[in-house]
């Protein structure tokens, strides 16, 4: 006898329009990056767009002129700048449609050098947790930020010593036939990068410390975990108006979601729009030293994971005469060869998903900093 019913609500918010540029980098004494893309209208489930075939360039105030090469769509880089700490800079950008953007200059600041970076397991979850220390001596630093980039070995439940071969000119059917070495797929390497703003202040502090600050929480089942994990953390060096402005993009873009969060703040950044002054612009031009630390977590050091790595099936033996039955799709992959009455007779194989590492995505080339 009680009913409900759902009606559309229609918002009277009209959203502001998208297509803003986006400005993400940092000008460094060394490797400089910065990728430029434009906003999007939320949920944000598109892709983002990179802002291809742009000019920019490094400035400084004594006349130095740095120009950043575009090696990957939207990315811009240079392999070294040799900055002045005397000097300030800023960041100039023509897109390819002839917008002109200018940031303000900023001071070149020295960040100071990272104490150490470590982890440690919670005793009930297990989940692993990484944090790094540091403090400046001079009490100079005082507003810190971080990023980080993560490399990680995992395997797979068996190991795959042959592949399936289409017809070609050296093969005339399809057949299956051993690896080389460089072809195995039993170890993978993945990679991710830091996404949330991670910042401190020190300013409230008698002494330049930052202690045990949170960058990074690993859950025991994941698969970072499974093998050897890497971390390069990075530490900037940031101006107190640089600080301000990251905390502010970061509580609008980490604090809403319910009716007690702030409300989104306008952000104002240090980079402006030449051809139109009206126009946003989304991002923040900082210059200085960058600071550095890798660390590794090998999985023998941990008292518990939980990364699951079995087949969900039991390997089927694949006949020399169901070749084309089985492994053109690529759902099936061979492991190793099934002999009877001293000939070949088949393969053993299973799945792909759980043969292939590269099927979820890593690649089985080591990094050439891999011990």
């Amino acid at each position: 006898m009680l009913g409900q019913c759902k009606e559309t609500y229609v918002s009277p918010y009209k959203s502001p329009n998208t297509g803003y540029l986006v400005v993400e980098g940092f000008i460094a004494a060394g490797p400089t990056q910065f990728a430029l893309s434009r906003v999007i209208r939320l949920p944000g489930d598109s892709a983002i767009p990179n802002e291809r075939g742009a000019q920019v360039q490094v400035e400084g105030n004594d006349n130095s002129v740095y120009p950043l090469t575009e090696k990957i769509s939207g990315i811009y880089s240079a392999d070294t700048l040799p900055l002045n700490p005397a000097a300030q800079y800023r960041l100039r950008i023509r897109t390819s449609k002839g917008e002109a953007y200018l940031s303000d200059f900023v001071p070149f600041r020295t960040t100071a050098a990272i104490d150490s970076v470590n982890w440690v397991q919670a005793t009930g979850s297990g989940d692993v947790s990484i944090y790094v220390n540091t403090h400046d001596p001079a009490n100079a630093t005082r507003y810190y930020q971080w990023e980080f980039d993560e490399v990680w070995q995992y395997h797979m439940a068996e190991f795959s010593y042959y592949k399936f071969q289409p017809a070609n000119v050296i093969y005339h059917r399809d057949t299956v036939i051993p690896r080389a070495d460089t072809e195995y797929i039993y170890n993978c390497w993945s990679n991710d990068q830091s996404t949330p703003l991670l910042l401190a202040s020190t300013v409230k502090l008698s002494q330049d410390v930052v202690y045990r600050q949170q960058l990074q929480t690993i859950p025991y089942t994941s698969q970072k975990i499974d093998e050897l994990y890497s971390i390069l953390v990075r530490q900037y060096a940031l101006t107190e108006n640089a600080y301000n402005y990251l905390s502010l993009m970061k509580a609008n873009t980490e604090s809403l979601g319910s009716i007690f969060d702030a409300q989104p703040s306008e952000l104002k950044g240090n980079i402006h729009s030449l051809s139109d002054p009206a126009e946003p612009v989304v991002g923040y031009v900082s210059a200085g030293t960058i600071q550095q630390q890798r660390l590794f977590i090998d999985r023998a050091k941990l008292s518990s994971w939980g990364y699951n790595v079995e087949c969900a099936k039991v390997d089927t033996i694949v006949g020399t005469n169901q070749v084309d039955d089985f492994y053109p799709s690529g759902e099936w992959t061979p492991l190793y060869v099934k002999i009877f009455d001293g000939h070949v007779a088949g393969w053993y194989t299973n799945r792909t998903v759980c043969v292939d590492c590269t099927a979820l995505g890593g690649s089985n080339k080591r990094p050439s900093f891999w011990p």
